[in-house]
């Protein structure tokens, strides 16, 4: 097999891999608001890139609402502690 036919075969496997990661995120997050999604998103390793994909966004959006969620989670804390 030569390394080109390698290279195909291993694109073709990542974009089928992408594929599969967007459905199980899109199924994962129904019914929430992208405020809500995007934290547990990104703590399960997924881009703001490929959450935007999800949400029909932007990537600084998700960003936006990943600080925000840091920053809200921080808040509780100290009122909790």
């Amino acid at each position: 097999m030569m390394a080109e036919d390698l290279t195909e075969i291993l694109n073709t496997l990542n974009r089928r891999l992408a594929v599969l990661i967007h459905l199980m995120a899109y199924e994962m997050v129904q019914g929430k608001t992208l405020a809500e999604a995007a934290p547990v998103l990104r703590r399960l390793g997924l881009t703001p890139g490929e959450i935007a994909t999800v949400f029909d966004s932007t990537a600084q959006v998700v960003s936006v609402r990943v600080s925000e969620a840091k920053r809200k989670g921080g808040k509780k804390k100290a009122k909790a502690g």
